[in-house]
């Protein structure tokens, strides 16, 4: 998913769009002008509502954003906001993003200001206050904000010449309204998902999400992608029920994504689990039905229904809780937490996070436990991870032959499977590329193509120096030779899965001094014999 977009989804909220009160406003009433003071504190933004099974409103670049915004305030054209009126409320079906571009502005809240904070309950991404305060300087150069024309109404003409101009359009300025000429909920509905596939093409997860929004699954993935803020999808729910989701949302989306990546080259191992936490609804989504082996609809035919509908809360929280069992395994400071170096496991030699690689990983390590040969596997993990981080490319290949999500991670946990099992035999790093170099399974390996890193042209390179990849393949390539070890296994310990351990037990003579203590993984230490 993109990672530098805009969260204006918190400017207008959500509603069940199943509410009483069918489509009362009449179906070819003609066209409704929607100037700027129907955004600044009128009625008619408080009854704005976009459909509860709407995705979020966090597509737009900040350079979208201030292009919608100098647009309505040069007196261009905007397309039209397509509206359905049900209730007390407007609903949009279409231009969510444009309305919100507007509001933003008006309330000078690009997702980080007072109407965000309530809506995430007081707390943002730091990816997420960055891109807003960029989108707010941005609009400050381009149009200037809307503050400063509300501020100018007594003295117009203290504006500078491109300013006074657009506060002049701002009077006549308006956006067209039309309205979904129905009062059935279900045309009303499929008028959303026609339109917006036509306009901006949903991808195939964010459908099989929509399709299903109000399953266990869609509920779930919602909680963890949001930390448990955000729009309340769980609310039919008892308090208890919605209290334990909310709890299990963020403490999945913390184990997950915290702490979290800066922006650039990468320049510490301190790497979150799953890489930026930021829209990653589709990646949260497909781990909450694999944990848990749900089988989602393609949707590729219309007629065929989404997952059930969640009724209580239970199958929610059961899903949430497997897997939370799941990510403990995986990192963390419980006991039974295998602390799985995400630079080992889940990125690129450039940095990028690779959902195919976790989604195996996950396999892989369900595998060692099911066969009771965990205590094999920590006997060679130095040396097994050792030869990954050597190796990258080959997660990097076995990607790009296999292609991405579900169809290379079979052949990702057969890889890692077998290179483990090749240690375990005794085989060296060379021994085992020689055994795959004889096998048709892993042919494609060999030769080995080490960087895998795009070269910039000559040009570019005199122009611009390292990309972005290779600075950050330069980094973790000298960064591993000095991390913290496990004082037991001998393989890479990440900063939330660190215990620290007796080098002697206290009840045999060791004591509390420094001396005495060593980093280990969590299972390392809860193995030790």
């Amino acid at each position: 998913m993109a990672t530098n977009v805009v969260n204006l989804d918190a400017l207008i909220p959500r509603e069940d769009f199943f509410i009483e009160g069918g489509g009362d406003r009449p179906g070819s009433s003609g066209q409704e002008r929607i100037d700027i003071h129907h955004l600044d504190n009128h009625f008619f933004a408080t009854r704005l509502r976009k459909p509860d099974f709407q995705r979020e409103t966090a597509d737009w670049t900040p350079d979208k954003v201030v292009d919608l915004i100098r647009s309505f305030v040069d007196a261009e054209l905007i397309p039209a906001i397509i509206l359905w009126s049900a209730g007390n409320f407007s609903f949009v079906i279409d231009g969510a993003h444009r309305l919100s571009a507007l509001l933003a502005w008006v309330l000078d809240d690009y997702g980080d200001n007072r109407k965000s904070l309530d809506y995430f309950g007081g707390r943002v991404s730091d990816d997420q206050r960055r891109i807003a305060d960029r989108t707010r300087k941005l609009v400050k150069a381009s149009v200037g904000s809307y503050g400063e024309y509300v501020g100018a109404r007594n003295n117009p003409g203290a504006l500078p010449p491109p300013m006074q101009i657009r506060y002049n359009n701002l009077a006549n300025q308006y956006v067209t309204a039309q309205w979904v000429p129905t009062v059935d909920r279900e045309v009303a509905e499929k008028s959303f998902f026609k339109i917006n596939e036509a306009a901006t093409p949903i991808n195939p997860t964010e459908k099989k999400i929509l399709r299903s929004r109000k399953s266990a699954s869609a509920i779930a993935a919602r909680a963890v992608t949001r930390a448990g803020t955000g729009h309340q999808y769980w609310s039919p729910f008892d308090p208890v029920k919605q209290t334990r989701i909310k709890e299990l949302g963020k403490s999945i989306y913390q184990a997950l994504y915290e702490p979290p990546i800066g922006e650039g080259p990468v320049r510490t191992l301190d790497l979150p689990v799953a890489g930026k936490g930021y829209n990653a609804l589709p990646f949260v989504f497909d781990l909450i039905n694999q944990v848990n082996k749900v089988t989602v609809p393609d949707g590729k035919r219309k007629s065929e229904p989404g997952l059930p509908e969640e009724t209580d809360g239970v199958e929610t929280i059961h899903y949430l809780e497997k897997t939370n069992k799941l990510i403990e395994r995986i990192t963390g400071d419980q006991s039974s937490s295998y602390g799985l170096h995400p630079v080992v496991y889940f990125y690129s030699r450039t940095g990028a996070f690779l959902p195919s690689a976790f989604f195996a990983t996950s396999r892989f390590i369900d595998g060692i436990i099911s066969s009771g040969t965990v205590r094999e596997f920590l006997a060679t993990r130095a040396k097994f991870e050792a030869f990954l981080l050597h190796h990258k490319e080959h997660v990097s290949l076995t990607v790009h032959k296999f292609g991405a999500g579900e169809r290379s991670v079979p052949q990702l946990v057969l890889y890692l499977s077998s290179a483990l099992l090749a240690f375990q035999t005794g085989k060296t790093g060379e021994e085992i590329l020689a055994q795959f170099s004889e096998n048709p399974n892993f042919q494609y390996l060999l030769p080995a193509k080490p960087p895998l890193l795009r070269r910039p042209s000559e040009e570019s390179e005199k122009k611009t120096g390292f990309n972005k990849g290779t600075r950050s393949a330069a980094f973790i390539n000298t960064a591993v030779a000095g991390a913290p070890k496990c004082g037991l296994c001998g393989a890479m310990v990440h900063k939330n899965s660190m215990h620290i351990d007796h080098k002697h037990r206290v009840r045999e003579g060791g004591g509390n001094h420094f001396e005495n203590a060593q980093i280990t993984h969590p299972i390392c230490d809860s193995l030790k014999s």
